[in-house]
This record gives C-alpha cells, structure tokens and sequence, in this order.
C-alpha cells in the first residue's frame, strides 16, 4: 500500500512539472496586437499609454505594434479591416463607425453634456458601457467590441465679423457658415439662422474666409488653431455646441480568443489610453485659446441665458434627426447615463485622474 501512494504521490508530481513545463511553453508564444492610431500628438501618447500597459501586465505574451491609420488606408478603410481582423485596434472616429453603427452618432447631439468631464466619464458608467458593447456587437454582426471612449474635441463658432454671442447674431452679422457636409451640422446652423451654408472642402477654409466666400467656421479650438484659421477669424465663440469622441474598439474575435486575464488587461488598456487621449485634448484645447487670447482675437463665452438659446435650438435639431436613426431604446438609455453621470462626477476624481496619467502627456 505504501509502495501504490509513493507511486501516485510520483505520478503526481511527474504531472505537474509536465503541466508546468508546458505552461511556460505557451508562455512563452507572443500574440501582436496591431494598433492603428489617429497620428496626432495626444492619441499618440494613448497609444504608447495602451501600449505599454498591456506588455507590462502580460509579461510580453501581448505584444502592440502601433500603425498611423493614413498607412492603411482612409479612416473608414481601417474599420473595414477591424472588422476583418486585419487589425486588432483602431482608435475609431464617429464617421468611420457610423456606416456600421449608426446609433454612434447619439454622443454628437448637441448640447449633450454639460461639460466635457461628463463626456469623459459617459463610458465609463459600467451599466451604459455594458448596455453599448451589447448593441455594438449585434450592430456589427459580433465583429466591434467597444473598450472605451476619449474626448476628440468640443466645437467652437470662428467668424470673421461679430462678436456672436446669440443665434440671431449669425442673421445679423450675415455670416455665410462652413460646416461639414453632414445634415446635422447643416441642420443645426440652418435653424440656427446662418443666412447660408456653404459647401467648401476643409483644406479650401482659410483662402474661403480670406475670400469673403465663407464667414465663419466651426470645430475644435487646436484643430482651428493649427489650421491658421484664426489669421483671418477674429472672433471666437465658445459655444460647446458639440462633444465629439474617439472609440476605443477591438476586434471582437480576437478579444474572446484571449484569456479572461488578458481581456481584463486589454480592458485596463482600453480605458487607460482613452483618458490619456481625454487629457492630452484638454490641454491643447486650452493651450491654443491661451494663443488665440495672447494674438489678440476676440473671445467671447455667452452667458447661461444666451446659452440657453443655442441649446434650446440645438437639443430640438439634434433630438429630431437623431431619432429617424438612433432606436429609442439607445436613445433613452445614453440621456439616463448621462444623468448618472452628472449626477454623480466628482471633480477630485478628475484631477486624481490627471495625476494619474500624467506621466503620458508631454
């Protein structure tokens, strides 16, 4: 008897070191991540946050190569190869997943957030993220996986006359806007009451308002910025009227091919790049208004009753066409989260998040 449990007692452990031998075998066979980035400053340094975080966490069993997305393509281009799995992860615009997902386009209406902290934090509400992720995985036959959302930019009015400080304002002034060719935006100044909305190519802006063919534009301050835009627009109005994100996303059937451990990992990643993104925006945001203060330009924050104008405006125009392609149910669900979040943001929480990524921002 004593002889059969020395024999089991070997068997045993003959097992395990079998079983230890192969797991560092398959420790050791790496898998790549190809991570295609938009190529800007801040998303280049969420890349490198993602990238870091998870060789670090899977001891380099996952590895990341990080592409710029003009390698491969156009940006919808690099979508249709997530979807593929030709690529791992995209940080994804609203226009290269709204041909997929078109409920996408529910964060873009106007007015939506009451600052951009509560953007930041829309995806992070566990029971919105869950309730999206489902959705996006049935929208894109099972192929989209959503793993977190950064800040892309809040858009602003530049004018060549002014100063706007209410819709009627763009009526008054004569100011002949440019916005993208999308019935939102084109909705939106229409209503606003902009005399005209003109169709001119993003690269043509600065001849356009140096022209007199264009008076006024609208996006992103650093974007505006660093087009030169603000050598011919004096004045600016900070009228928020649109959060736009960046997604996060990954293809889903790579994602369940992982273990549960390194899908926790890559959902730490995920989240960690977004707000790396978030911070990185901010900060430019606020570098390139200290600019445009410091050239002079006229900067001008309505106050909470003229804002109350271009929201009424904006939230009636968005609300209506979001609803001819955003379910109800979708629709309903993102005004309850962001409620939640509202309700709850913290602002310790946010500089105790700055802190923590400060590492990855220049």
């Amino acid at each position: 008897m004593k002889r059969m449990g020395l024999a089991v007692v070997f068997m045993v452990m003959a097992l395990s070191v079998l079983m230890a031998a192969g797991a560092r075998e398959e420790a050791q066979v790496t898998r790549e991540i190809t991570y295609v980035d938009q190529n800007f400053s801040y998303t280049r340094a969420a890349a490198e946050a993602f990238k870091q975080h998870v060789e670090r966490e899977t001891d380099g069993a996952l590895t990341v190569t990080i592409l710029p997305w003009d390698a491969l393509g156009g940006d919808r281009d690099v979508m249709d190869q997530l979807v593929l799995g030709e690529v791992e992860v995209y940080n994804a615009t609203t226009g290269s997943l709204s041909g997929i997902i078109p409920a996408v386009q529910m964060t873009n209406l106007p007015f939506l957030f009451e600052n951009r902290y509560v953007g930041w934090k829309l995806f992070e509400d566990e029971a919105y993220l869950a309730y999206v992720q489902d959705y996006w995985l049935r929208d894109s036959n099972g192929m989209v996986r959503l793993l977190g959302a950064a800040e892309n930019s809040i858009r602003n009015l530049y004018t060549t006359r002014g100063p706007v400080k209410v819709p009627s304002d763009l009526a008054a002034y004569n100011i002949k806007m440019r916005v993208p060719p999308i019935p939102m935006y084109v909705d939106l100044f229409t209503e606003l009451g902009s005399p005209a909305i003109v169709s001119i190519p993003a690269a043509e802006r600065y001849t356009a308002l140096q022209a007199g063919l264009m008076d006024g534009t609208e996006g992103g301050l650093a974007s505006a910025w660093q087009a030169g835009l603000l050598e011919v627009c004096d004045y600016v109005t900070l009228t928020g009227h649109m959060f736009d994100h960046h997604y996060y996303v990954i293809n889903n059937e790579f994602y369940e091919s992982l273990s549960p451990e390194f899908q926790r990992i890559v959902d730490e990643a995920g989240k960690l790049a977004a707000l790396v993104q978030s911070v990185g925006v901010e900060l430019s945001e606020a570098e390139s208004l200290q600019l445009m203060r410091d050239a002079n330009k006229v900067i001008y924050e309505p106050t909470v009753a003229e804002n109350a104008q271009w929201r009424e405006i904006g939230v009636e125009v968005g609300t209506r066409l979001l609803s001819e392609i955003v379910p109800g149910d979708y629709m309903d669900q993102t005004f309850a989260a962001v409620d939640r979040v509202s309700a709850t943001l913290n602002m310790a929480d946010v500089v105790a998040d700055k802190e923590r990524v400060s590492e990855f921002i220049d």
